[in-house]
This record gives structure tokens, sequence and C-alpha cells, in this order.
């Protein structure tokens, strides 16, 4: 979708949210109109999703008497394409509340359409531009991913792992902190969850490689079956390549 694309559907989205802040238009109405507006929209890549979110979240952000309303009636859409916006407008009202959001947010994360799942993971996380709630809520926030790390269903335990990567990857010093909070996982008995922090070491190891093979080696006095796996499969990537030594070690004690 091209930028004169983008652009129009934020101005009618924009020009719809003043609708019913001045009682021209009701929540059901917006909400219709977002669906006519965004259907069959593809999700990915997500820059047109989270654009024209973050834009509809700016403006809600101000206008907190149909916030709560509106944010609700587009989680809840039928279209995957609304619920993905939903989860950029909600990653922008949650910078500084984000204790309002978290109903809504694993509401998201438990959503039957994977790639809606997979954005919003990272709905409290640091954004590809600008902040979000873990720059300004980083205690409360990594709080909630604690309690997420042990929760009994899956694909919360598995957004987890993708939660605050961005912002980890952004800064060092929280790195360690980090691999602290998704220990849990690495013994996690489901492999859907095991297979997505696989993916976020990886992530990681391209920013930090040492910290990451620091830690599976400080990790080998404890391995368990599901351990080994998410381990040799971390290191079959490219990050490796430029510590071989380190790796032979590690799979040689794998």
């Amino acid at each position: 979708m091209n930028s004169e694309s983008v652009a129009f559907l934020t101005e009618r989205l924009l020009k719809n949210v003043d609708g019913c802040r001045e009682g021209r238009m009701d929540a059901e109405a917006f909400l219709q109109e977002a669906e006519n507006l965004l259907g069959g929209l593809p999700l990915y890549p997500a820059r047109t999703i989270t654009e024209v979110g973050t834009a509809v979240g700016e403006k809600l952000d101000a206008l907190p008497a149909v916030a709560v309303d509106l944010t609700l009636r587009l989680m809840g859409s039928t279209e995957r394409a609304v619920r993905a916006m939903t989860v950029a407008v909600i990653a922008r009202l949650a910078r500084y509340q984000p204790g309002m959001w978290v109903e809504t947010a694993l509401h998201l994360i438990n959503d039957d359409d994977w790639e809606v799942r997979d954005l919003a993971a990272h709905i409290f996380d640091t954004p590809d531009a600008g902040d979000g709630a873990a720059d300004f809520h980083l205690q409360f926030v990594c709080d909630t991913v604690t309690d997420w790390v042990i929760n009994p269903n899956e694909r919360i335990r598995r957004a987890a792992s993708h939660a605050l990567l961005r912002y980890a990857v952004c800064h060092a010093e929280f790195r360690p902190r980090w691999l602290d909070m998704l220990d849990p996982l690495i013994t996690d008995t489901s492999e859907y969850v095991r297979f997505s922090l696989v993916s976020a070491l990886r992530t990681l190891g391209r920013a930090d490689g040492p910290l990451v093979l620091n830690y599976m080696e400080s990790a080998l006095n404890r391995l368990t079956d599901e351990s080994r796996e998410v381990f040799r499969l971390t290191l079959d990537h490219a990050f490796t390549a430029k510590y071989p030594e380190r790796k032979s070690e590690l799979l040689a004690r794998l």
C-alpha cells in the first residue's frame, strides 16, 4: 500500500473519531466504517497497520471520553485487520497507563489469528518508532510479562518471549534481566512456546551474541530434553558463525 492510500485511511478514521466525539457517529457505525476501510488489508508487512493504528491511538489519547468504548469496539471486530490495528491503538494508549490495558492485551494475545497474536505480543514493547509502555513503566511491564511466563495458556507464555524483545535489543543493560525473566520458558512443555523462545534468543543473539552464549553455558548444569532442543536450535543460526569455538563447545556439551 502506497503512502497516499495510508494517508487516506488514516484521514477517514480520524474524521470518524471526531464524529464520535461530536455525537455525529455512534460506536457501532465507527466499527462498521473501520471494517469497510480495512477489510482484507494484509497484516504484513505490519508498517501500514501500525502507522494507521498509532495515528488513531494518538487521537484517542486526547479523547478519554470515547477512547475506551471505541477501542473495545475495534478489538471485537470480525475483521482481523481491524483487530491488528487495535494492537497499535492500545500500544499508544497504554504508554502512560499500561495497567488499564492488560486485559485487552491478553485478549488480543489470545486471538484466533496467529498474525494478530504476533503483533499483540509487542503491545507494551518499544515500537519501531517512538516510545512504548516499557519506556515509561518498565517495572510494571516486567511484572506483567513475568506473570505471562507462568500463565497456563500457552499463547500467553509464547507472547512473553517477545513482549520486551525490542526493548532488550535497544537497551544493553536490560538484556541480562530479560534473559532471567524468560528462563522458565527453556523447559516449557509446549513446543509452540519453546520455538518462540528460540526465535527471541536468535534475535537477541544478533545484537549481543556473547551474552546469549554465556547464558546458555550458565544453564548447562540444569539441562532437560526441552532446554537441549532450545539451545541446539538457537545455535543453528547465523549469529553463531562469529563464535565458532564457543558454538562447538556448547554443542559438544548438549
